[in-house]
């Protein structure tokens, strides 16, 4: 009896491994099928020749921008991944890199996660893929950035949370590495960069609040060391100057970039001789803290006191009241860096090493009308 069950164990046994051992082939069959497209299929696609495809992808010969866009699309249709092993042979790591705070939760932040889906997926269409590493401080972060390009670990860098004075920056420049800032440069560096357009962003949340009568408007300002912070700063000033109103000191708060900063900058712009009656706050994050603020301090936002944000973070829209805030284009950022890295890597011609995107005013339930002034 017990023989018996040993030999039907052991037939059991030896059909599930070849059942599984058919089904292991018939999945490496498909897999490879799948990354089997070649460059002549992709020539064929984009009805093109396959040199053609080649000066594409490695950046070499003289093809019209249609031209090159078709072949793109192909590439992007067939899910073509070229041959990073040859390739590299050739000099490159077909690989760029980006350096993160250690910080844990960080890669959760939905403002970086929408801008690194942008600039993955188009570093991908182009061939190129993502290295991300951990840093501890800036300093640190121009070390790891250097080795990574001396070891041959990635082509370039991009460099994210500009500040006004960038040690990264001038690294980078001085050792002829690519790379692209995501934001204002210093001013002494000539580095390509890809910005939003804070300034005008700043004017176009101003003017909305000034058409709603408001007169006493607040800050809450970011860091002043980051790049981002100055352009804000400078077309809430402007807006206010040109509208005839004085500027106040005590209406303006440096802060960090978390709710807890928004609130403590709100309870101190509350607690103000005159307090102000609507508040732009620099990011979302702050807006977030600043209703809190308001909130605790017995004010119904958007009806005693109007706030906006910058960013358009998706709980933006979910919150109670909803925020007014200023949309940054995320993915296209991140699609605009990738295309700016890859063109430097690549020594391709450009008319513009400088990109600046728009914002657009997003109106909730978080503004509304300001006090009627009697005369």
């Amino acid at each position: 009896m017990e023989l018996k069950r040993i030999l039907l164990i052991d037939k059991v046994w030896g059909e599930c491994y070849t059942a599984s051992h058919v089904l292991l082939n018939r999945l490496t069959k498909l897999l490879a099928s799948a990354m089997s497209v070649t460059m002549k299929q992709v020539a064929a696609y984009a009805n093109v020749s396959v040199a053609t495809v080649s000066y594409v992808l490695n950046g070499t010969g003289v093809v019209t921008e249609a031209t090159k866009q078709r072949v793109m699309a192909a590439v992007s249709a067939l899910k073509y991944q070229p041959h990073h092993a040859a390739r590299s042979m050739r000099g490159r790591s077909y690989t760029i890199g980006l350096t993160l705070p250690s910080a844990p939760g960080h890669l959760a932040n939905p403002t970086l996660s929408e801008f690194l889906s942008g600039l993955s997926d188009a570093i991908a269409v182009r061939g190129y893929y993502l290295l991300l590493a951990t840093v501890d401080d800036q300093e640190h972060e121009v070390e790891v950035s250097l080795d990574l390009v001396r070891t041959g670990r990635v082509d370039g860098m991009v460099l994210l949370d500009m500040q006004v004075d960038d040690a990264r920056a001038h690294a980078l420049a001085a050792q002829q590495v690519p790379h692209v800032c995501a934001g204002f440069p210093p001013d002494t560096s000539t580095s390509p960069f890809v910005t939003i357009d804070g300034h005008t962003g700043a004017v176009q949340a101003i003017h909305h609040l000034l058409n709603l009568r408001h007169r006493r408007i607040g800050l809450i300002q970011l860091p002043s060391e980051l790049a981002d912070s100055e352009p804000r700063y400078l077309g809430y000033t402007e807006a206010l100057v040109s509208a005839g109103l004085e500027l106040d000191p005590l209406l303006v708060v440096e802060a960090g970039r978390n709710q807890e900063d928004g609130y403590q900058a709100m309870d101190e712009l509350l607690g103000a001789p005159e307090p102000p009656t609507a508040v732009l706050a620099c990011n979302d994050e702050l807006a977030f803290g600043a209703m809190h603020a308001a909130f605790n301090a017995g004010l119904e936002v958007g009806r005693d006191i109007s706030v906006i944000g910058f960013d358009d973070v998706p709980l933006a829209a979910h919150v109670r009241p909803s925020l007014t805030t200023l949309r940054q284009p995320r993915l296209a950022f991140g699609e605009q860096i990738a295309m700016l890295l890859v063109d430097a890597i690549e020594r391709r011609e450009r008319q513009s090493w400088q990109v600046m995107l728009e914002t657009r005013l997003v109106i909730r339930q978080s503004t509304g009308p300001g006090p009627v002034v009697s005369h």
